[in-house]
This record gives structure tokens, sequence and C-alpha cells, in this order.
């Protein structure tokens, strides 16, 4: 598996995450009860958590067990800005670096909610995805009462497969497991394109701009 570290798209710079992007990162979503309101985890408490969460995530690059990606803004002329959201593939096939079931995760700050730009990246990341040879299928999971999600992921192509009882836990919901939609995309389904196609960097090339 040879996702790029990098990847471009009209208006972003998904890159993978780096400590130093935490104080940013806690600002923007980790500490953000709105944000994490449909994730997994509950709002950090300070930037320390989450720069040992991205200090996790770096390690789970190196060892192929997922990646992520930070979302960064570009303007013309300028450099990218801080962090403000970001997108994750998990394999959930084994072994990982020959998966062909990989699992779209995402989440962005509210102040950048409604422009489009989650559309945007979620969609080049599945062109990335799936330009690896190996990769078949890439699903998500969306709390049924999650209704901006599930209109993104419809957006971006994927389709309804069904709804799973008691599936994910959001704890900032409540202490019980809940339903799901599970939205997928397959080789050969038809994956709507951005006006200006994604491009991603070599692999090699973005581990020497570290």
């Amino acid at each position: 598996m040879s996702l790029p570290r990098l990847i471009n798209t009209p208006r972003l710079l998904l890159r993978d995450p780096r400590p130093d992007d935490a104080s940013a990162a806690f600002s923007a979503y980790a500490s953000q009860a709105s944000v994490l309101r449909y994730l997994g985890w509950r709002p950090h408490q300070s930037d320390t958590e989450t720069r040992q969460q991205f200090s996790y995530d770096v390690h789970r690059w190196l060892k192929g067990s997922a990646w992520v990606w930070v979302m960064t803004g570009k303007r013309p002329g300028q450099e990218p800005g801080p962090v403000f959201g970001q997108i994750e593939l998990t394999p959930m096939s084994h072994p990982s670096d020959q998966a062909h079931h990989l699992r779209l995760g995402y989440l962005m700050a509210r102040s950048q909610w409604g422009q489009g730009l989650m559309t945007e990246a979620v969609t080049a990341v599945l062109q990335a995805a799936l330009q690896q040879p190996g990769v078949w299928r890439v699903d998500a999971l969306c709390d049924t009462e999650n209704q901006a999600s599930a209109a993104l992921l419809a957006r971006v192509g994927m389709r309804l497969e069904g709804h799973w009882r008691r599936a994910v836990r959001h704890p900032n919901v409540s202490d019980e497991p809940r339903d799901a939609w599970v939205y997928a995309l397959t080789r050969g389904d038809v994956l709507p394109m951005a006006a200006s196609p994604a491009s991603a960097a070599d692999p090699a090339c973005a581990d020497q701009s570290r």
C-alpha cells in the first residue's frame, strides 16, 4: 500500500500529521464537543492530548495500520494555513499493507462547514484509495441521526448499503452503542470528479518534506 502523504486539491492541501500541528488542531476541532458529536472519542482537555494522538497517528503511518491526513487551506501565493480537519483510512482486511477493504472517517472545524471543503477532501482521498491496485472497497459508518454526514457520503458517490444496529459508539451522544448507516464505494463504481482533479505527491518526495 503506497498511499500518498501529500494530496493537493483546488482549495486544500492534505498531508500526514505532525506533533507540532497539535495546538492548531486542539483549538479548531479536537476540543470542540459539537465537532466530535458523532465521533468515537471525547473532546481533548489540552493540546498535550492532541499531540499524543498525532504522535500515535505518525506511528500508524509508519506501521501501515492507518493513514491520517490533516487538512489545511491554500491561497494563491501563500503558505498553507493551520490545520482545521482530518481524514482517515483504516484497513479492515489483513495484512494491512495488502488490504482490499478500507474504512473512511473524517472531521472538520465548525468554522469551515458549509463551503464544500469536506466533499472536496473526501473525493480526493477516495480517488487516491481506489487507485491502489489491491483496494476494492472503501466504506463509512454514519450515525443514523447524522444527516449532514449521510448527505456528504451520498454526494461523493458512496452507496447506502444498509442499516447496522448497535454498530458504533459515540460517547458524546450516548453511553450505549448506536445504529449506523453503511455507505460504500467499490472498484468500478462511478466517483463524481471534482472540477479540477486532485494530485498526489510521490510518497518518497513527501517524506523528504517533513
